[in-house]
């Protein structure tokens, strides 16, 4: 999926992938309604979920420029999950890094300071 809003920060404004989390974080959770034939959830940073797919499973939707390192799972909101998706923004272009049960991420996860931190090298892994 081309992102011509985010090309337009990043590459004419300057701004690097990771300055611009609050795009990428949306157009991931766009993204992700499409490619399950879903729904965005009602309210924008809802708790627990951000799609529920056609088939009525709840996503939440973790979107990152990173090319490795943690993504944060909050512990209080797993019971409002069923799926985690995890999409890279890379070279412009949106990809699914891993998309499956959000239990299955938590089991392979660490734990800092009260949270689950999922490495993406993992989550490449179990896809």
């Amino acid at each position: 999926m081309d992102i011509v809003k985010l090309e337009l920060e990043v590459e004419e404004f300057g701004c690097r992938p990771t300055e611009v989390r609050h795009l990428i974080g949306r157009l991931g959770e766009f993204f992700c309604a499409i490619h399950v034939n879903g729904k965005l959830a009602h309210e924008a940073n809802q708790h627990g979920f951000d799609v529920i797919a056609e088939n009525g499973r709840r996503i939440s939707v973790k979107t990152t420029a990173q090319k490795s390192g943690f993504i944060t799972i909050n512990p209080n909101t797993i019971n409002k999950v069923d799926d985690l998706m995890l999409i890279q923004f890379i070279d412009s272009r949106l990809e699914v890094v891993f998309h499956g049960p959000i239990q299955k991420a938590v089991d392979v996860s660490r734990t800092w300071e009260g949270k689950f931190e999922f490495d993406i090298s993992k989550a490449k892994k179990l896809t």
